[in-house]
């Protein structure tokens, strides 16, 4: 089989959860968790993709939930601590690409994240393109996600595999004729890469 590119996705897969929520500061972890959970359950879908909307719309949020400090002490510390990049497979995007396979994300995130993955995390740099759903216009599972994504990489779609933690992603991405893997861990990643490809470390 010929591979020509890698599509991954970020959190679970290039990135993990981060400490934040789960210690204690200033709000207890439950207050954190709690917090984010009703953002987001009550955000509108213009405020989820535009990121000054986002950030403003959370600073509303904030004052309303009694957060005691400014809005952006919150998102800073947010940012820092809410996902860590995976070194391991930053290092194998790098290998993938000196050998010459595109490796590209798709990811769900909305417009104040895909900006953070963008820049301050360095994906814009690593990556040959990402593909996040706030600026396609779907998420996955959604068929019309993979599609979007397929129109903008300019290889055959029998040429890629993807890369996600979650089943159900899985398996819409199969059933857009991608080839397809869960992701459980890098070890098991790379046995993947080495029995289809032998591309492995």
């Amino acid at each position: 089989m010929k591979l020509s590119g890698v599509i991954f996705d970020a959190d679970g897969v290039l990135q993990h959860a981060g400490p934040f929520g789960t210690e204690d500061w200033v709000w207890s972890a439950q207050q954190h968790q709690d917090f984010v959970t009703g953002f987001y359950r009550g955000a509108a879908p213009e405020t989820l993709a535009d990121a000054d909307a986002f950030t403003a719309a959370c600073g509303q949020a904030l004052a309303q939930a009694g957060w005691p400090h400014d809005a952006a002490s919150y998102l800073e510390r947010w940012t820092e601590g809410a996902v860590i990049p995976d070194p391991a497979m930053l290092e194998d995007v790098r290998r993938l690409r000196a050998a010459g396979v595109a490796c590209y994300l798709g990811s769900n995130q909305d417009a104040f994240w895909a900006a953070h993955l963008e820049t301050t995390l360095g994906y814009g740099a690593l990556l040959d393109g990402l593909f996040i759903s706030c600026r396609l216009g779907a998420a996955k599972p959604q068929a019309a996600f993979f599609e979007a994504m397929l129109t903008q990489i300019p290889f055959p779609r029998e040429e890629l595999i993807f890369f996600d933690d979650k089943a159900a992603n899985v398996e819409a991405a199969l059933a857009c004729g991608l080839e397809a893997r869960l992701f459980t861990d890098p070890a098991r990643y790379l046995r993947d890469l080495e029995e289809l490809y032998g591309l492995g470390a």
